[in-house]
């Protein structure tokens, strides 16, 4: 997954892929049915799908939400959004002025 995001992306800084989902745990990231049945999803969805984007497949765990953290070398959180349903994202300058 880490290796298509950074393709798809043209990453070019360190991505860090956690398959135990122990770091998921900690944060607190939301996991389960109701996080991929909540009513907000569709909204996404149909405003996915009217883009032209269509989900043809779901890499690793369904049920498993997830989020954007960014982490200074020293340790300290710049910036953390956890996803409390599918589609729910941070907004990407957010996430780059945390950079």
């Amino acid at each position: 997954m880490a290796l298509d995001f950074r393709e798809k992306h043209d990453v070019a800084g360190t991505l860090y892929t956690d398959p135990s989902r122990r770091s998921y745990e900690a944060l607190g990231a939301a996991r389960g049915g109701l996080s991929v049945m909540d009513p907000r999803i569709m909204f996404g969805a149909l405003r996915s799908f009217a883009g032209g984007n269509v989900q043809t497949s779901t890499a690793g765990d369904a049920l498993q939400q997830g989020g954007e953290l960014v982490m200074r070398p020293d340790g300290t959180v710049a910036f953390l959004h956890l996803a409390r349903f599918a589609g729910d994202h941070a907004e990407v300058d957010a996430v780059i002025a945390a950079v």
